[in-house]
């Protein structure tokens, strides 16, 4: 019998081909896929269909380090040029979508498919929808962050709508509520929106118009009715202390509860004129210290769980200085995986005074 070693992957990472290692077992504890089985498409689907988020796969004995050396130079080159493909449309999109919001605060109506090709071709130079964090996170600049953010926010939107499980239509129209969320920011003056300090109470008062303005900019065009609650609620939150009108709970728009959580993520791992930019894993370890009681549980969970997933294999830095991959995702605390260094394993919820400073 060939020789394999058992690995975790991201549902995202599976390929046909592959072999199980385990079985595939969904929350109420019901046999999916046995294990032994190899991955077909009618198999990926079924995992999809369930929301199963990761499998263990078999990996056989790896070939010899010189063919190893060639492989792996190989998936470097190409993992290169999709990067480069990425950039050059986001680059691409970065000028699109200053055009398009301009000419939406200037009072044209602009067609809803027209907004959405503007992520959609950005989305369409991925090989997997998990390569979209670690491409965004080495585009991450200060400059042109208005436009950046809205782009960053709308494909974070449609991978989270994808997460979620919603209807192409709900895709389409989420993804431009992401697009526009922060579109009344065209109205306050950049000096306040880039103020590397704190605001005063009257300049905060100003930002906080920006949703009420972005929906007066957009409430008598033809845009569908979700994606003018998204760019109103956003800031809305569940205990009723957000903005512009104080809702709580089940008053605020489905679009709203879940841009507030794409907008946040997109926020603290960005570099900003007023702070550098976290790592992701620090980000979701705010989400689960503060974010409770402010932004709902049903959507916050999918997303901190997929994200960290996301990261399943990844390199890292820890706080010690020292390198590993993480192996292992805590579905109670994803912000605590479990690290090999070596061939020692590191569990960050054990290990409480070690962080992840960066992915690599």
């Amino acid at each position: 019998m060939k020789e394999f070693t058992a690995k975790r992957i991201p549902i995202e990472k599976i390929e046909i081909g592959m072999q199980l290692a385990d079985d595939v077992i969904n929350s109420s504890g019901m046999l999916l896929i046995p294990k032994n089985t190899i991955i077909t498409q009618k198999h990926i689907f079924r995992m999809q269909l369930y929301q199963i988020i990761s499998v263990v796969i078999k990996i056989f004995k790896e070939p010899s380090v010189k063919t190893k050396k060639i492989e792996t130079n190989v998936v470097n080159e190409k993992k290169s040029i999709a990067y480069e493909k990425f950039n050059a449309q986001y680059t691409k999109a970065e000028n699109a979508v200053q055009e398009k919001l301009t000419s939406i605060s200037e009072g044209d109506d602009l067609q809803i498919n027209d907004l959405f090709s503007v992520s959609e071709e950005i989305l369409n130079t991925l090989e997997t929808k998990s390569d979209l964090f670690n491409y965004i996170n080495n585009l991450k600049t200060v400059d042109n962050h208005t436009y950046t953010h809205s782009i960053n926010v709308s494909m974070l939107c449609n991978v989270f709508a994808q997460w979620l499980h919603m209807t192409k239509e709900q895709v389409e129209n989420l993804t431009v509520a992401g697009l526009l969320h922060d579109i009344g920011k065209m109205q306050i003056d950049d000096k306040i929106l880039n103020k590397p300090g704190k605001l005063t109470e009257e300049e905060f008062d100003q930002i906080k118009q920006h949703t009420l303005m972005g929906y007066n900019m957009v409430k008598n065009s033809k845009l569908p009715y979700d994606v003018k609650m998204g760019i109103l609620s956003h800031h809305e939150k569940f205990d009723g202390s957000g903005y512009p009108f104080g809702l709580k709970d089940e008053q605020i728009h489905e679009f709203g509860k879940i841009i507030a959580i794409a907008d946040i993520y997109d926020a603290m791992t960005s570099d900003r004129s007023y702070h550098r930019k976290f790592s992701p894993f620090k980000v979701i370890k705010i989400f689960e210290q503060e974010s409770y009681g402010l932004l709902d549980t049903k959507y916050l969970f999918v997303f901190l769980e997929n994200i960290a997933h996301n990261y399943l294999d990844s390199d890292v830095r820890l706080s010690t200085g020292e390198v590993g991959k993480i192996v292992f995702i805590h579905n109670a605390h994803p912000s605590r995986p479990i690290v090999q260094i070596d061939n020692v394993m590191i569990d960050l919820q054990q290990e409480v005074n070690v962080e992840i400073e960066e992915i690599l």
